[in-house]
């Protein structure tokens, strides 16, 4: 787990691991391993036998991290899929006090105020800043990127005044929707969300196709057998089909969807193309 206790990918690693254990009667052991933009956890992960023992929490940051350095840590090849697990939307998210209640009204209000007003991100590269300037080059407006490190202290600022907007992860900002306390104008995602019914996406409020979230699976070690990887995407498909997991998840705001290394395979080139875009467009050089 290349991630501290907390936020989303943590907790929904522990509830598979959980299950696993519990149907299959042995102990997954979830190791946290945060630090260095998640390198530290995915470089131990890279140096474990590749004999199926050891997995991976691959996040969004997994097919991200390779674009921003010049010589990577780690490249995407170096791993094999096993199963992604689930996504959550990002959700556009204002201060209250930005006279915006829907898309239209929050797109007019970023024209007239590009290069005056300012978003925040989990951090440069992170999911949601490649996923703002997406939404930028899709709607023809410019803020001011401020990062941060990590979305709570974002999310903080966004409450306070400090920065206007950001497309926040859906599970972290629920109970801030619901109390009113941050605005919500529209889902990353293609359909609504149960624990948000009333926010529309992106598409049905007049941005059509466009989509942003951050997502979840599980990787092994490149060179793992082909059979462990087998049994460990059957262990993970049962694990999620669980439906009490599916149901504190979804109601968390994440979208469960499970399947074969194959479709989890042709999702990671899927995303690596759209990573890339995203960074050209942003205009990050790699270090």
């Amino acid at each position: 787990m290349p991630y501290a206790p907390g936020g989303t990918a943590d907790p929904f690693g522990r509830a598979v691991a959980e299950r696993m254990g519990a149907l299959y009667g042995t102990r997954v052991v979830v190791d946290n391993k945060p630090g260095g933009g998640t390198s530290i956890g995915t470089l131990a992960a890279l140096a474990a036998p590749a004999d199926g023992q050891t997995m991976l929490l691959a996040a969004s940051s997994f097919a991200i991290q390779p674009l921003l350095f010049q010589k990577a840590p780690y490249e995407v090849k170096d791993f094999s899929p096993v199963v992604l697990m689930g996504r959550n939307p990002h959700v556009l998210i204002v201060n209250p006090g930005i006279p915006a209640t829907n898309l239209p009204e929050f797109l007019a209000w970023a024209k007239k105020n590009s290069n005056v007003a300012a978003y925040a991100s989990f951090g440069t590269g992170s999911s949601n800043h490649l996923g703002f300037e997406l939404l930028q080059k899709e709607a023809g407006f410019r803020l001011i990127h401020v990062p941060y490190k990590g979305g709570g202290p974002s999310t903080q600022d966004l409450v306070g005044g400090q920065v206007a907007t950001m497309l926040a992860d859906l599970p972290a900002v629920v109970s801030l929707i619901k109390a009113g306390r941050v605005r919500a104008i529209a889902l990353g995602s293609a359909h609504r969300d149960p624990s948000v019914p009333d926010v529309p996406t992106f598409s049905e409020a007049g941005l059509a196709g466009f989509q942003s979230y951050s997502w979840y699976g599980l990787v092994v070690r490149a060179g793992t057998p082909p059979d462990a990887i087998k049994t460990l995407n059957s262990q993970v498909n049962a694990a999620l089909a669980d439906p009490g997991l599916r149901a504190n998840m979804q109601g968390m705001g994440l979208e469960i969807i499970g399947g074969s290394p194959e479709f989890f395979q042709h999702h990671l080139e899927t995303e690596g193309k759209r990573f890339r875009d995203a960074v050209q467009f942003a205009g990050i050089k790699p270090e």
